[in-house]
C-alpha cells in the first residue's frame, strides 16, 4: 500500500467518525452559548438603566440642597440688622457666613452685595479653610452677569447660573475651578429690594458625587450640557469645550454622531450602536421659582438670553463600550472553546485509533515492500554518488573545499555520525595529527570532541603503515588489545573506518567514518568506495597544491610590479619637484643677475643727475647774465635763439632734470624688489619683511593684473596688518605667494572669459591679501579671490602632486604641492584652502614668527577640507 493510499483510508475512516461528534458537540455548547449571552445582555441594561436614574437623582439632590443654604443664608437675622444699618450686624453676618462655609465646605465664596453691585460681606474659601475678605478689599460686581440677572428676579426667587469654569481677569482660572452661582434677591421689613445674596458653589462637589454614583462600574458615565459639550467625559482634554476656543469641535457628537442623533431628540432611552451602547436621560436641577440665563463667555459681559426651568438641562449619558460589551461574551467564549477543543481532542484521539488500528495490518505490508526498494534505491545511489564525488574534488583547485566536499559527501553517503579528515605531521620522533575538515549527523545530541587517532597509538601506527582499519563492533574486536578497545569505547566510539591518503608531495592524511550511537557494519561496497575516494583525494589535494604554489608565485610578481610601479611614480614625482625647483631658482637667478646689472649704471645715472641739474642751472645763470649784459645781440645769435626757443628751454630744462631723477629713483626700487624676490643672497633663515615679500611679487606679476586695452585688469586690495619680522627662507616663501597669486589670477582670467562686459564692470575682479598676528607666536596671509570657487572633489586633491584643472599646457599641477611642502616641511607651517562653488576660493598660510617655536604640522590633505 502506498503512503498516499494508506494516508487516504486512514483519513475516510477517521472523518467518519470524528466529524459527526464534532458538529453535535458544537451545536450543544452553541446553543449554550447564545442563552447566556441573552441572559447577560438584560442584566447589563436593566444595570445601566439604575445606574442612569441614581446620577440623576445625586444631582437633583444637590441642587435642591443648594438652594435650601441659600433661602437659610437670606434670612439671617443679622443680614435684616444690615439692611436697618444696625451698628455691629457687618460684623456679625460675616462671621455667620464664616461659620456656615466651614461646615458646609461646598462654597468657594458667600456673598451679600448692596443694589449698586458693592459687596458688603464677603467669605472665601481657600486651601481647606473660609476666611473673612477685610473691608478694604470689597469689590463692585455690578458688570457681573449674574449679579445684574439675580437682582432682577422678585422674592423668593432664585438664579441659577451655568454649570461652567470660574474667570479671572479675563481668562479661565487654573487649575480649572467648574462654577454654579446661586443668587436670590434680600428685602427689606417694607419691600424694599436691597441687595442680593449669592453662593459660589464648587461644581467639582457635583461632578464628584456624578462619579461616585459610577464606582466600581463597568461603564463609562458622562454629563454633557444641552450643546452636547462634556460637563464630565472619559477624557479629561474633552471637557468644557464650549470655554476654550481651540476646544471647539470637542463634542459628543463629533464623537459618537450617530449616538447624539438618538439622543439629542429624546428625553431618555438605550440602544446599541457600533459604538457601543448608550443608555441616557435628562436631568432638569431647576424647579419653578428659579431661573437661569445662558451666562457669558467674559468677565464683565451680560448674559445673552434668559432661560426658563425646562431650557436649564442635562444630558446623563452611560456608554459601555464595544470592548467592555465584547470582554464577558469572549471569557465565556473562550471557556466554551478550550472545553470544546478539549472534547474535539478526545474525540480526536478515540477517531485515530479506531482508523490506524483498521489499517496497521496493511500498512506493515506496505513498509516492507518500500525497504526492499529503498535497498535496491541505495546501492544504486553509491555508484552515481562515487562518480559525482570523483568530479566535484576533481573540478576544485582549493583545498578547502576539496576537503570539505569530501567529508561531507562521504558522511551524507554512509549516513553515519562523523567524518573526518586529519593531516599527519611528523616533526624529528614525534607524530601528531591535525583536524583540517569534519562533518557532523544534524541529529547527533552532542558531537565528540576528539579523534580516535591522536588517542590510540595502534591506529596512528596504522595510519602511518598506509593500512585501511575497518571495526563494526570495537567493543568486541580481536585485532585491538584490551587497553585500546576499553579507551576507545571510554571516549564514545562504537564502529570506526579508516583509510591513509598519500599525496605525491609526501604529505600524509587520514579519512576517519565513526559511529557513537548505534553499532555500524560496513559492507565491502562501502569500504572500497572509501579506497576510492582515498585515492582520487590524493590526486586532487597534489593539483590544489601546485595551483597554490602558481598563484603565490603570481602574487609575489605582482607585488613586485606594483612596487616598481610606485617606484616610478615616486621618481617621476621627484623629478617634477626638482625641475620645479631649479626653474624658480634659475629665475631667482635670472632676476638677480639683471637687478645686479642694471643696478650700477642706474646708480651711475642717479647719482650723476645731480651734478647735472646744477651745471644746468649754472649754464641758465651764465646765458641770462650774458643777456642782461648784451641786450642787444648779433643777428645771427638772436636767429639761433628764436630756432631754440631759448626761455621755453630755460623753462622746460629743469623740469625734464627732475622727472629724469623720478625714472631713475623707480628704477631703483624695480632692482630693490627683484633682489627681494630672489633672495639669493639669504640661503639661511633670517627675520624678513613679509609685506616686501609680497610687494615684490605683486611687482613681477604687475603686467598680468593691470589693466590693458585688451583686459579688464583685476583689483589688488592690500590689508597689512601690524605684523613683526618673521624668520624663513624669504626666497621660498616668495614663491609660495608667486604661486597662489599666479592661480587666483588664472581662476579669475578663465572666468571673466565667461563673463559679458557690464557683468565684469558690475562685479569687478578682486584679490585682497591679508597679513595678521595669531596668538602673539605666528602670522596668517590670507590670498582672498572672488572667482568661480571650487568644488568638494577639486579641494580634496588640491596639494596633490600633478594634479591641475587647468587646460593642458597651461599648469603643471606641481605649484600648490610644492607651496604645501616649503611652508608645512621647511617652515613648520600650515596651508589650507576655503572654496565653494560660486563664493571664490580663500587660501591661508600660517607660519610662526620664529623657528623656535614651532607649529604642529597640519596635514595638507586634511586642512583641505575646511
Amino acid at each position: 500500500m502506498s503512503p498516499q493510499i494508506h494516508s487516504q483510508i486512514l483519513i475516510k475512516n477517521f472523518l467518519t467518525v470524528f466529524l459527526p461528534l464534532s458538529a453535535l458537540v458544537g451545536g450543544i455548547l452553541g446553543t449554550i452559548y447564545y442563552q447566556q449571552i441573552q441572559t447577560e445582555k438584560v442584566v447589563l441594561k436593566t444595570n445601566e438603566l439604575g445606574k442612569v436614574d441614581l446620577q440623576t437623582k445625586v444631582i437633583s439632590g444637590d441642587f435642591h440642597s443648594v438652594v435650601s443654604d441659600l433661602i437659610v443664608i437670606s434670612r439671617q437675622n443679622e443680614l435684616q440688622g444690615i439692611l436697618k444699618r444696625v451698628d455691629g450686624e457687618q460684623q456679625a453676618l460675616s462671621k455667620e457666613f464664616l461659620l456656615f462655609s466651614r461646615y458646609k465646605k461646598l462654597y468657594d465664596q458667600i456673598r451679600f452685595l448692596d443694589q449698586s453691585g458693592k459687596e458688603v460681606v464677603r467669605v472665601n474659601f481657600k486651601q481647606g479653610e473660609p476666611e473673612i475678605v477685610p473691608e478694604e478689599k470689597l469689590q463692585v460686581q455690578a458688570k457681573r452677569y449674574w449679579f445684574n440677572d439675580t437682582l432682577r428676579l422678585n422674592q423668593g426667587q432664585v438664579f441659577v447660573s451655568p454649570l461652567d469654569l470660574n474667570i479671572e481677569r479675563g481668562q479661565v482660572e487654573q487649575p480649572l475651578k467648574p462654577m454654579i452661582r446661586f443668587g436670590t434677591p434680600v428685602f427689606d421689613s417694607r419691600g424694599q429690594k436691597r441687595g442680593i445674596v449669592v453662593l459660589n458653589y464648587f461644581g467639582s462637589k457635583l461632578l464628584d458625587n456624578f462619579n461616585q454614583a459610577l464606582a466600581n462600574a463597568t461603564s463609562q458615565g458622562m454629563l454633557l450640557n444641552a450643546d452636547g459639550y462634556w460637563l464630565k467625559g472619559a477624557k479629561s482634554e474633552d471637557e468644557w469645550g464650549f470655554m476654550f476656543p481651540d476646544r471647539k469641535n470637542r463634542t459628543f457628537g463629533k464623537t459618537f454622531p450617530q449616538a447624539w442623533q438618538q439622543i439629542s431628540q429624546k428625553e431618555s432611552g438605550q440602544f446599541q450602536t457600533a459604538e457601543g451602547m448608550f443608555t441616557f436621560t435628562t436631568v432638569y436641577p431647576l424647579v419653578e421659582g428659579q431661573k437661569s440665563s445662558t451666562g457669558a463667555g467674559q468677565a464683565f459681559a451680560a448674559s445673552q438670553n434668559q432661560i426658563d426651568t425646562k431650557s436649564y438641562h442635562w444630558k446623563i449619558v452611560s456608554w459601555v463600550s464595544p470592548e467592555t460589551l465584547a470582554t464577558k461574551s469572549n471569557r465565556f467564549l473562550s471557556q466554551l472553546l478550550l472545553l470544546y477543543a478539549g472534547l474535539v481532542g478526545l474525540i480526536g484521539i478515540g477517531s485515530w485509533l479506531l482508523a490506524r488500528a483498521s489499517v496497521n495490518r496493511q500498512m506493515a505490508q506496505e513498509e516492507l515492500r518500500q525497504s526492499e526498494a529503498q535497498l535496491r534505491e541505495l546501492v544504486e545511489r553509491e555508484k552515481i554518488l562515487k562518480t559525482c564525488l570523483s568530479s566535484q574534488i576533481r573540478n576544485s583547485l582549493d583545498l578547502n573545499t576539496i576537503l570539505s566536499t569530501v567529508v561531507g559527501e562521504v558522511r551524507e553517503l554512509l549516513q553515519i555520525d562523523r567524518c573526518q579528515f586529519l593531516w599527519c605531521n611528523k616533526e624529528d620522533e614525534s607524530t601528531s595529527f591535525e583536524l583540517s575538515q569534519q562533518a557532523c549527523a544534524p541529529d547527533l545530541p552532542e558531537p565528540l570532541g576528539c579523534s580516535p587517532i591522536q588517542n590510540v597509538e595502534a591506529l596512528s601506527e596504522a595510519v602511518l603503515e598506509g593500512n585501511l582499519l575497518c571495526f563494526d563492533d570495537i567493543a568486541t574486536d580481536s585485532w585491538l588489545d584490551s587497553r585500546n578497545r576499553n579507551l576507545l569505547v571510554t571516549l564514545g566510539f562504537k564502529s570506526l573506518l579508516t583509510v591513509s591518503v598519500q599525496t605525491q608531495s609526501g604529505r600524509l592524511g587520514v579519512i576517519v567514518c565513526e559511529h557513537s550511537r548505534a553499532l555500524r557494519s560496513w559492507s565491502d561496497d562501502e569500504v572500497e568506495l572509501i579506497r576510492g575516494v582515498a585515492d582520487q583525494l590524493a590526486i586532487a589535494i597534489d593539483q590544489a597544491q601546485l595551483y597554490n604554489q602558481s598563484r603565490d608565485a603570481t602574487a609575489a610578481a605582482t607585488a613586485q610590479a606594483e612596487q616598481l610601479n610606485q617606484a616610478l611614480h615616486n621618481l617621476k614625482e621627484t623629478q617634477a619637484q626638482l625641475i620645479q625647483t631649479e626653474k624658480m631658482s634659475s629665475l631667482g637667478q635670472l632676476v638677480a643677475g639683471v637687478a645686479h646689472e642694471i643696478n650700477n649704471p642706474v646708480n651711475f645715472i642717479y647719482g650723476n643727475l645731480t651734478h647735472v641739474n646744477e651745471y644746468t642751472l649754472g649754464l641758465l645763470e651764465l646765458v641770462e647774465l650774458y643777456q642782461k649784459s648784451n641786450p642787444n645781440p648779433t643777428s645771427e645769435v638772436q636767429a639761433h635763439i628764436e630756432a631754440i626757443d631759448l626761455d621755453f628751454m630755460a623753462e622746460d630744462l629743469p623740469k625734464i632734470l627732475v622727472s629724469m631723477k623720478m625714472g631713475a629713483n623707480r628704477i631703483r626700487e624695480i632692482v630693490l624688489s627683484l633682489r627681494n624676490f630672489s633672495r639669493l643672497d639669504e640661503a639661511d633663515m633670517k627675520p624678513v619683511n613679509i609685506h616686501e615679500g609680497i610687494d615684490s611679487t605683486l611687482l613681477i606679476l604687475q603686467n598680468r593684473f593691470k589693466q590693458t586695452p585688451g583686459n579688464t585688469g583685476i583689483e589688488i586690495v592690500k590689508e597689512y596688518g601690524d605684523i613683526p619680522l618673521v624668520e624663513c627662507y624669504a626666497g621660498q616663501l616668495n614663491q609660495v605667494f608667486m604661486n597662489l597669486i599666479s592661480n587666483a589670477i588664472d581662476a579669475l582670467d578663465s572666468c571673466n572669459s565667461q563673463r559679458t562686459a557690464e557683468d565684469i564692470e558690475a562685479n569687478p575682479s578682486q584679490i585682497v591679501i591679508r597679513t595678521k598676528l595669531r596668538n602673539s607666536d605666528r602670522i596668517t596671509v590670507q590670498i582672498v579671490d572672488n572667482g568661480p570657487g571650487m568644488t568638494e572633489v577639486v579641494k580634496q586633491r588640491l596639494f596633490d602632486p600633478f594634479f591641475t584643472t587647468k587646460a593642458a599646457g597651461k599648469g603643471t599641477g606641481l605649484g600648490l604641492a610644492i607651496s604645501a611642502q616649503i611652508v608645512t616641511e621647511k617652515h613648520n607651517g600650515s596651508i589650507w584652502c576655503i572654496s565653494e562653488p560660486g563664493q571664490g576660493a580663500e587660501f591661508w598660510v600660517e607660519i610662526p614668527i620664529q623657528q623656535s617655536s614651532k607649529l604642529a604640522t597640519v596635514s595638507t590633505t586634511t586642512l583641505s577640507r575646511l
